[in-house]
Formats: C-alpha cells, structure tokens, sequence
C-alpha cells in the first residue's frame, strides 16, 4: 500500500508541534473550556493568535511545521485518549489557520505533493482512501489502521485556489485540470456505471474555476487544455453567460458540503466530534454581492466546447450527462442543434428515454426552451417544419416554452388550449412539490375549471388528440394520473376508479368528484362515499391523513362543479338538507310506534306499544326493514349533527358571518336548527341573543327582539366580551339550563398578555412545556394542524391569509417518531414575513393560542403541569354560575379552589387538577369513574372531563353522609 510520510525534519517539527498543542491545551484558559457537546466551541477559538505564539517561539522552524501538520494526517488509532484527541484537533486548526494566513512557497509545495500523492494513488493510499457512492462524497471507507483523513482532496484544493498564481502554482494547476491522473473507479459490482476519480468530487465547482481563471490570466489555459479541463472537471469548467443563451439552475453545491459530512450514519466508524470540520466546505472567498463577469475567452471556449459536445454524441454521453445536467437554454438556436441531433440519430417517442439513455438526458437538457423569444413564431416555425414528424413528436414533450410552436408545426395548433389545461392539471401543486396530482396538502391539485376544459376538448381534433396522447405516453409528460381524472371526465373508469378508492388512494379521491352526474341520486351518493373517506383515513399517521382529508376535499370541489354548485361548503348543505328531507322518521311495526326523535342533542328511537314506552324494541321488530332504516337513519343523523358541530364551531371561531339566502337552506334542516337555536347569535353585526330559527329573530338579554335582515354570526366570546356581556350570557346559560352543542360562552378566551406586547413577534406563553410525541402529533391533526416536518407546524387561516406556527425544540424530523420534545414560541406570518401580534384577528389569536393550551394540558409529560389560567379562570366562572343557579348551599369558589362545607369535614377541590384536600390540609384520594358520561347538568356538550370530575367530586363531598366507600370515609375521618 502506498503511503506519504514526513522525512526525518519534518517529523522533528511535528513532534515539537505536537507537543506546543498539549501545553497549549492547559495554558490557554479560552482551550480548557473545551466541551465536546458545544459544537460551536471552535468558532470562538482565535487559532491565528495561538499559532503566532508558536511562530514566535520557533521563528525558524515554526512555519515549516505548521505546513507539515496540515498536510501530514495523524492515524486515529495513535490517539491514545481523549487528550489526545483534543490535541490533534487544536494541531490541525491552528496548521490551517497560519497556512491560509500565510500562503508561502514551502506550505504550497506541501499542498501540491498531498493533493498530488492522493489523487495519483487514490486507489492504494491507506491514509486516504477514495470516497465512496454509498456513503456519499462526505464519508469515507476507513479500517482501523486509516488515518482520519485531513486535508482531503476538497480542503486541497481550496487552499490551492486561494493561493497567489506562482509559476510553481500554475505547473500544478494545469497537471490538475489536465486530469492525466484521473483513472476509471473498480465498480463496487459487475455492470455498474463507469466513473472517475474525479467525480466524486462535487464540491469543488468554485475553486476548480478559480484554478481556470488563474491559468488564463498567466496564459496558460488555451482551448485543448479546456477541454481536456473539462473532460475531468465536467460542470466545474462551464462558464454560461446570458449573450449566449446559456445558463445554470445548478445549486451551489458548496453549500451542502458540510451538511453531507454532518449526517447521521450509525455504521461511521469516524470519531464522534473531536475531529476535524469538513474543510473542503470552507471557503476563503470573500463574500460578493454579484458574482465577476466571465472572461469572453472561458465564454467562448464553453460554447464551443457545448457545440462540439454536441456534435458529437452519443459518443461520451455518459460523462455529457453529468456535465451538462443544470444546464439551461434561453436561445432556439439550441433547441435547433439539439433536435438535429434528434433527427440524425433516428430518435422516436417510444425509442428516446429507453434506447438512448445518457444522449436522451443530454438532449432532454438542450430541447428545454426556458423562454420564448417575442417574435418567434414565423422564424422558428419555419426551421422546426424542416424536421421530420418522429422527431417533432420525440421533442414535444422536452420542449418547454416552445412546444406551443412544436405543435403549429406539426400542425395541431386546435390542441394549443388542450396542452394548457392538460399541463394545468398535473403540475397544479402550489407547493411546487411533485407532479401528476400527488400526495399533497394542497386542496386545488385535481380541482378542474370545468368551463376551461370544456371548451378545450371541444377544439380538439378527435384524431389529433389520440396521437398527441399516444406521443406523450413513453415521456415525462405521460402523466397517467391526470390520463386517468380525464377519462373520468369523460365518464370512463368509474369501477376502476371506485376500486381504487377501497383503497384510501388518494388521486381517486381527487378525481371521484369529476364524473359525470348520472341521476338524482348520484351527487348525494358521493358525497356521502367521500364523507365517509374522511373518517375512515383517520387511522393512518398524521402525513397521510392530512394528505388524505386534502384529496377529499378536493374531490368535493370537483362534485360540487359538476353537479353545478358554486362551492364545496354549497354542495354539503344542500346534501345534508335533501338528507335531512328525505329521511325516514317514523314507522308502525306489527302494532309498535317507532319515532325517530332528536333528545337534547342525541338522535334516539322512540319505541311504543298500547300507550307504554320501551325500551329497546323486541327481536322481531328489529329484523323489519322499516326498523333498520330508522337505525340507519339514526346513525346518519348523529354524523350529520356531529359534522354540523364541527361546521358550527369553525364558524364561531374564524367570525364568518352567513347571508340570510346562505341560511334559509340550512334551518330546513331539524338538526341544524337545534344546534342554532342553542347558540349565542349576533344579527347584522349588532344584536347578540338567542335565535327563533322560525321567524329569523333575535332574542337580546332584555327579552327585546330584532329581526336579522342580512347576516348572522355565531358568536365568539370576544364578541360577548367586548360587548361587556360575557358574565351575563353565563348567567343565561345556565339559569335557562342550556346545552350548547360546542363550548361558547364557557370558551377560553385568549387575549394579548403585557409579555406578548413587549416581545412583539412572538408569544412565549407555553415555552418550556415537555409534550409527548405522539399525543401531541395526534391533537395537532385533529384540530386541522400541518405536521408534515417539525420544521413546518403550521396552521392556515385563509380567511385572513395568515399562518400561526408552533415551534418546538428537541425534535426529530416527525413529532410522531419524538418520544418527548420542548414547547418554544408561537409566531404568526402574513406574505412569509412574521406579523406583530397586536396585528393577529384577536378571534384567530384566541383560537390559536386555545389550541396550544390544549396540546400542552393533553400531551404533557410533568406531573406537576399547571393550568392556564384562562382556563382556570373559565372553570371558576362555570362553577360560580352553576352554584348560584342550583341554588348550592355550603359551596363557594375563591381563586382556584372549590371550597365545600361537608357534614364530616370541610374540603377543597382545586380546579385545575381536581386534587382534594381535607381542611387543613390533608389529602383526600378519590378516584374518579371511567365513565365519560356525566349525571349532572353542564353547559355545554363537549364535556370537558376535568372540569366533569370537579363537579362530581363536589356533588359527592356536599352529600358526606351519603358515602359508603370505607377508604373513603377512612380517610376523612383520619384527616378531621
């Protein structure tokens, strides 16, 4: 095995070196500070200052050293302890540092023999072995008897960049660009791609064109040494420029470079992170606000160079590929050259991707028009008409802006608007993530303007339109999920599409919505089918469910066009209404009367016989097909109600007010005036009372009465609070026993704290709160929350155009895969720039920031987790309310507890956790039921259980001497 070692001086030098860094270690109070969990320790870490301290003590020798411990790496294994580790972190650092420093002749020469030694035996050196395709360009193979490898290739290369251009410097640039060392890889296995040393190293496009331009600018860079320059550095040597209609949408690659050594790979034998940064990521070019202009010789050399390229293929099209992969054309002449290509290898629709492979990406880049000149068409349609049609339809799908102009040539123009729409359709994501209707949160991707499309297929030639198909299927634009919603268009597929949706796929979903309606029934069976999808996804991960609930509703969109509704929100109150219409509600079986009622806000089935109520109906009864459509009708009616409550609450919450010809439909509903007439409403932005669903009236707390003439809004209690009304509309509750279908005059209610006011941009109000993963991940879904990445926890109001975003510390990539991660800040973004609290909707504020009290009262892991106070303050005022309006004696809240006087001992229950003390302070220990049902009233029927478990402590401790639990009466008697 080859490998370089120091000569006798250096290996003197290195040794005195090595030892100024172990001192160095305990002399220098800034290094003993040293923390191998502090990844930025380094950064403030003056290593320039510290290898002039060795300078100074070594003038002669001390320069030469610092060049020999950069290029000359330690073998891991030497390192005996963790000492020793450090030490070898502080050398290389501080080598690095005075070498950038100060670029001399003998840290060069050292430079060039590393660079070179590795490059020419990048199969054989055991101190640096050739990066591997497994592993990724930033990792390495290692055995135990390698060295960690510093300074590889990459950090090589840039010091040489950066290094003045010396007649010894462009010797060794031009053997570098040269590339006479740059051998064939061995394949990891038999058939595998051919590859050279070179390319592994991607990194390196800025410097490779640094090293360009010092050779030209000697003299030294003429056209065969271009092309040999890029014949081994490939896209590192194309210099575009705008004049020549040649550019690059390639990334800088630089960028990732540390980011690709930083990943995770529980199989890197390297050390943990004593070692070294990546230096190939570094670079010592000063940042610039514009890049330089390019020499026009390197302009000219790259077009040539792009001309002969491809004149030439298919020969070296592998290589091409690579090269030219980011390349992109602004000017037809390429489009013309690349099509020349076409023509002259005989290339057609079905032969292009698979027959010719490497020269097929190499064209599909050239063939790319990005923009269309202003007057192109007569010029340009002219040329492309001189080409064959296998080649016009070969290029159709790889043409990019100029494909309108393919198609006049080919004489299709009737098919212009077709390839709009058709387009339209499958890249429509706003995300600007995947193509052909994909798994996406998007809820426009496979919505259809039907009116567009229509006209679309009514100009296109029958004739025309199959063969532009048949032309697209072996290309990128084949697009068979789009092929497949156009077919369902067209009213061909259903079964196969119904079959797929059995199967939650969710471009079904999308596209379901778009057939044709085929009878009075057949909208409502739809919908209902994709009502019920809605539900049934709710058992896959947060991801797909969310992508789910989004395809569903697109599909609602696209049935609501079809059956002519001017929205999704239209569609679903007029089905639940011809549901409702349509529903059976009662029946006479063998002499028993079966009535479908609505009892407080729970649909039963009121079963009689001779005047006696039953309750449950008999056997026979049961098996009558009257009966099971009552059941069926029953079951129905729950979801239609529990959907109307979610529709209700979300009203409320984001302040939508509904027109009056909005309205009417829906109280054509019985369930829907249930729910509205147990609702706080404000008619025409003024009065807030009760609703007479019968004569569209408004009762106020002062019995006064107003009709609604163009809006009602339900109420939020910001509404009720600005009023001054809140207290009030309480006391009203429940003085008249009411049950809301939602919480509303109880709710939270979040308004903006003196700390939110100072901090401005964000609220700190549950920073700090440990949640659990899961639960955590579930409730976000549940209340309609974005958790694709913990990077990206958002929730969208598109009332107001604004997203509030939940930012959490000590995740993973997903919250679901995080056993437990940290609360941080609540921020909220209008036009992707963080908007001023004081500037938030406070309705929107409020509901937000309920959210984030819910998740970390639900998901929290502290046991000692204490309760927002609003919503503290929301279960004191419940409690005093309902004390007051049952007439409780012996009861009476102060603060945060409940304070009852028993006939056995006196108690206090606190309401944020339900714990009870025996006055003075002893514990008493009940343990609530696991029944969720409660006996006594609440005000509202989304029970809050804790709040449940208060009261049902109080009703049992205001009656001690009705228990019968001996631990329970043990335990007061102990503690009185």
């Amino acid at each position: 095995m080859q490998s370089r070692r120091p000569v006798p001086d250096q290996a003197t030098r290195l040794a005195a070196l090595r030892a100024f860094c172990d001192s160095a270690l305990d002399d220098y109070p800034e290094l003993s500070q040293y923390d191998q969990f502090e990844p930025d320790f380094w950064d403030g870490i003056d290593c320039l200052r510290i290898a002039d301290d060795w300078v100074r003590q070594h003038p002669q020798e001390g320069p030469k050293a610092l060049a020999d411990g950069f290029v000359f790496p330690t073998v891991w294994d030497d390192l005996e302890d963790r000492r020793d580790q450090q030490r070898y972190g502080l050398q290389h650092r501080l080598c690095d540092a005075w070498i950038t420093a100060h670029p001399d002749a003998y840290s060069l020469a050292q430079i060039c023999a590393r660079l070179q030694h590795m490059l020419q035996f990048a199969f054989e050196d055991s101190d640096y072995p050739l990066p591997t395709d497994e592993d990724g360009p930033a990792y390495y193979r290692r055995s135990p008897d390698q060295a960690w490898a510093f300074p590889d290739v990459p950090a090589c290369i840039n010091r040489l960049s950066n290094y003045p251009p010396t007649p010894a410097w462009q010797t060794f640039a031009e053997w570098l660009l040269d590339g006479s060392w740059n051998r064939e890889q061995p394949p990891s296995t038999p058939g595998d791609e051919q590859r050279k040393i070179a390319d592994a190293y991607i990194y390196v496009h800025k410097e490779i064109q640094r090293i360009a331009l010092g050779l030209l600018e000697a003299g030294r860079l003429d056209y065969p040494r271009f092309v040999r320059a890029a014949n081994t550095w490939g896209r590192a040597m194309m210099f575009y420029c705008d004049d020549t209609g040649l550019d690059s949408d390639d990334v800088d690659l630089d960028r990732y470079a540390e980011e690709a050594f930083d990943e995770d790979d529980s199989n890197d034998e390297a050390p943990e992170d004593e070692g070294l940064d990546d230096e190939s990521s570094q670079s010592d070019e000063p940042p610039t606000e514009e890049a330089a202009a390019v020499p026009p010789e390197l302009v000219n050399f790259t077009v040539r160079y792009v001309e002969d390229a491809l004149a030439g293929l298919p020969a070296n099209a592998e290589k091409l590929a690579d090269t030219f992969r980011s390349v992109e054309v602004y000017q037809t002449r390429w489009l013309l050259q690349a099509l020349a290509v076409v023509e002259r290898l005989g290339m057609t629709p079905d032969n292009f991707l698979d027959g010719f492979g490497y020269t097929a990406a190499v064209l599909e880049r050239f063939l790319s028009l990005q923009q269309l000149p202003r007057n192109p068409s007569a010029e340009l349609l002219a040329a492309l008409t001189g080409f064959s049609r296998n080649s016009l339809l070969t290029a159709l799908p790889y043409a990019g802006q100029a494909s309108r102009v393919v198609l006049d040539a080919l004489g299709w123009s009737d098919l212009q608007a077709f390839q709009r729409e058709y387009l339209n359709i499958a890249l429509a994501p706003q995300s600007g993530w995947g193509t052909d209707l994909p798994n996406t949160l998007d809820e426009t991707v496979g919505v259809v303007d039907r009116y567009l499309l229509d006209k679309a297929l009514a100009e296109a030639d029958p004739d025309h339109l199959r063969e532009y198909l048949a032309a697209l299927e072996p290309s990128h634009w084949a697009f068979p999920e789009t092929r497949v919603l156009l077919d369902a268009y067209q009213g061909i597929g259903r079964p196969a599409l119904e079959k797929k949706l059995s199967r939650h796929a969710q471009p079904a979903m999308r596209i379901y919505g778009l057939l044709p309606v085929t009878g009075p029934d057949d909208v409502r069976q739809r919908y209902l089918t994709l009502k019920k999808l809605h539900k049934e996804v709710r058992k896959y991960g947060a991801q797909r469910q969310a992508n789910s609930h989004a395809a569903v509703q697109a599909g609602l969109e696209n049935l609501a066009r079809a059956a002519g509704y001017p929205s999704a929100i239209r569609l679903e109150w007029a089905m639940e209404s011809q549901i409702a219409e349509s529903a059976l509600t009662a029946a006479t079986i063998d002499g028993y009367d079966i009535t479908l009622i609505i009892d407080g806000l729970s649909p039963t089935l009121h079963i009689c016989k001779a005047a006696k109520t039953l309750k449950t109906a008999p056997p026979a009864v049961r098996k009558n097909p009257d009966f099971i459509a009552l059941k069926t009708q029953q079951t129905q009616l729950k979801e239609q109600i529990a959907r109307f409550c979610r529709t209700l609450e979300a009203m409320m919450s984001s302040g939508e007010t509904l027109a009056l010809d909005d309205l009417k439909p829906l109280l054509k509903m019985p369930a829907v005036r249930l729910l509205l007439e147990q609702l706080i409403v404000q008619a025409d932005d003024a009065a807030l009372g009760w609703l007479d669903a019968a004569t569209l009236t408004v009762t106020d707390l002062e019995g006064r009465q107003q009709v609604a003439e163009r809006t009602l809004r339900i109420a939020h209690p910001f509404h009720l609070f600005t009023a001054g009304q809140l207290s009030a509309w309480q006391k009203e509750v429940v003085t008249h026993r009411r049950v809301q279908p939602f919480k509303q005059a109880f709710r939270e209610l979040y308004l903006l704290t003196p700390a939110e006011r100072d901090t401005g941009l964000w609220s700190n109000r549950f920073a700090g709160h440990r949640l659990k993963g899961k639960v955590a991940a579930r409730l976000l879904q549940v209340r309609n929350w974005s958790t694709s990445s913990v990077e990206d926890i958002y929730y969208e109001s598109k009332e107001h155009g604004i997203y509030a975003t939940f930012n959490f510390l000590d995740t993973g990539h997903y919250l679901s895969e995080t056993e437990h991660f940290t609360f941080d800040t609540i921020a909220f973004y209008r036009d992707q720039k963080a908007l001023p609290l004081e500037q938030v909707p406070p309705l929107l504020f409020s509901e937000i920031m309920r959210d984030a009290d819910l998740l970390v009262s639900v998901a929290h892991t502290a046991d000692d987790y204490s309760t927002s106070q609003e919503t503290l303050q929301r279960r004191a005022e419940l409690v005093g309310e309902l004390v007051q309006g049952l007439g409780l004696q012996n009861v009476k809240c102060e603060g945060h507890f409940l304070h009852i006087t028993g006939q056995r001992a006196n108690y206090r229950i606190h309401l944020g956790s339900a714990a009870i003390h025996i006055e003075p302070g002893n514990y008493l220990c009940i343990v609530p039921a696991g029944s969720s049902s409660t006996e006594f009233y609440l005000p509202f029927a989304d029970t809050d259980r804790k709040m449940a478990e208060v009261l049902s402590k109080m009703f049992l401790l205001l009656d001690d001497m009705n228990i019968t639990d001996s631990l329970i009466l043990e335990q007061i008697q102990r503690g009185g």
